[in-house]
Parts: C-alpha cells; structure tokens; sequence
C-alpha cells in the first residue's frame, strides 16, 4: 500500500470532490482518478463512491480515511520539530496524566525535572483515560502517566509501569461511618463522590463490582482532586483517593483514612507512549522523575501509616 496514495484519498475524502483534491494536490484530475483506481485494484475493495453529494468513502475508505489522518499527522509534527531544530527551538513536551496523579506526583516530578531542563517548554494535560488516550493516538501527546489496566490491546500503545501506587477511604472526623461496621455493604449505604477511570467508570463502581455490592444510591463524579476533597470534609461523603494525594489532610486530621481494603485499591501507574515514539533526553528524565517522585511519595505514605 503507496502510503502517498492514502494522503491523495484523504484529501478527496475531505474536499469530497476529485476536481477540488488535484487542485489542493497540484495533480491533474485525471492523474489523481488514476492513482485513486490503482488503490482500490492493490486492495480488491471499492474505496469511494460519487454520489449526489460528491465522492463519499465507503466503509473500507473511512477506516483507511481514518489511518491516514494520523499519517498526515506524523508528518506535521516531524516537518515542525525539523524546523524547530533547525531553528534552535527546543521542542515542547507535552505529557497527559490522569487528575490523581496531577495533584501531588507529577507538580513533584516537574520539580526535580526542572534543575536539569530549565528552558525546555512543557505543557501539562490532565483528564480522564479516553480523553487522553485520544490525544496521545493523535500525537497532541508525547507519553500518559496514568493506572494499568486501561489500555490494554490498543494497537500500537506500549506501556512501562513506574510506581505502585495506593488508595484509600475517606472520610471527615466523627462521620457516622467510623462508628459502625467498617466493611463494603455499610459503606455503601453513605453518598460518595468519585474521579472517573474511564469514560463511563469510577474506582467506587470498580471496588463494587469486585466485592459483589451494589453501587451506592447517591455517586457524584467528577475530575477534580480538590473538588473531593472539600466535599468529604463538609459532608458525609465518602470518597477514593491516593495516600499521597491527601497526605497533608490526613496529617492534619481534616481527612480520616478507613481501615478497609481491596484489591483494587492497590493499582501501578506507567507510563503509555506510541510504539514507535523516539524519546529523547528530555523526555526520558521526565519520565524516570514520575517515577522517582511516586514511588517516594508511596513510601512515605507507608511509613506514616506504619
């Protein structure tokens, strides 16, 4: 497969007109039928159909549409950091990271990070698997710090786990929930406000499913760090999060940890890239520093525990 001949496609599918692409491809319409035909006989597949409303793709041309985008995407970002080396520019990192994680590890990991890059710009995402998912398959990401188990069997994602990281229960003092039987079904019974894992799935509804009970009446879900916070300090709320994340409120006393265990409260974080990703200094020392910055702070969340 002529991966040019996918870029000439593209643009036909988005002008969705044969006259229109040649002129944007400076080819002769002719010339671009004629290589569009030579395609569709390489794969013994019609790719595009004319119809009332133009040239239209066919099931089989919006999945290779579809790869082709993130050909034409490969492309602008290499002709862009071509030119930023060639101008001197130091190439920005641009790292995705799940909102736990944005809290306390990475602020840290930058830190360190920091003494040995000074100058090199550095933009940080955080959201929800999905969304970040999309942005590292559509190169608006160098690499994600976030949980396993997520992206599992997605084509050319890999993954390399940095730090064990683990989650707990809390609540404010004197809630009506340290007084009873501390186990799931009585937990449940209490309003709780959850981060998200996925698109559609939080850690309470996965400790749930894992333990057999249902999910609690009342779920208030959103991507905030402090945003849980201050609701489990004001109310009777109960919520999910990484020891490390809340260390400073545990120490406190503004935040109860629930002696109470699953095993989804023990969960790695790696790092997700692209396969073929080439990661430079820069982003190898990012990446070593998450690492040492969590698996720090996880120490030292033990060792108050203890």
């Amino acid at each position: 497969m002529d991966p040019k001949k996918l870029l000439y496609m593209k643009s036909v599918v988005e002008h969705g007109s044969f006259r229109k692409a040649a002129k944007e491809l400076q080819l002769s319409q002719p010339a671009l039928c004629s290589s569009m035909d030579r395609l569709e006989a390489s794969l013994g597949v019609k790719l595009l159909e004319r119809g009332p409303m133009g040239v239209i793709p066919t099931s089989a041309g919006e999945l290779l549409y579809s790869r082709a985008w993130f050909i034409q995407d490969e492309i602008d970002v290499a002709e862009k950091q071509i030119l930023e080396d060639r101008c001197g520019i130091p190439r920005r990192l641009t790292v995705g990271a799940i909102v736990s994680l944005v809290a306390n590890v990475v602020p840290r990991a930058v830190c360190k990070w920091r003494a040995q890059y000074p100058s090199v710009p550095l933009r940080i995402f955080e959201n929800a698997h999905p969304e970040l998912l999309v942005g590292l398959q559509r190169t608006e990401l160098d690499f994600i710090i976030a949980q396993t188990g997520c992206f599992e069997n997605v084509e050319g994602i890999k993954q390399r786990v940095l730090f064990r990281d683990r989650l707990v229960v809390l609540c404010r003092p004197n809630h009506p929930a340290q007084k009873g039987l501390i186990a799931w079904p009585e937990l449940i019974k209490y309003p709780w406000v959850t981060h998200l894992v996925g698109r559609n799935i939080s850690p309470v509804e996965q400790v749930t499913f894992d333990e057999g009970v249902s999910v609690p009446n009342q779920l208030s879900e959103c991507n905030s760090v402090s945003f849980m916070i201050t609701m489990i300090e004001n109310s009777d709320n109960l919520g999910m999060l990484p020891e490390h994340a809340v260390a400073t409120e545990l120490l406190e006393g503004r935040l109860v940890a629930l002696p109470i265990t699953s095993r989804i409260l023990s969960r790695d974080i790696a790092v997700f890239f692209r396969e073929r990703s080439l990661l430079d200094a820069p982003r190898r020392s990012f990446i070593d520093c998450v690492a040492e910055a969590g698996a720090r702070l996880d120490r030292a969340a033990r060792a108050v525990r203890h």
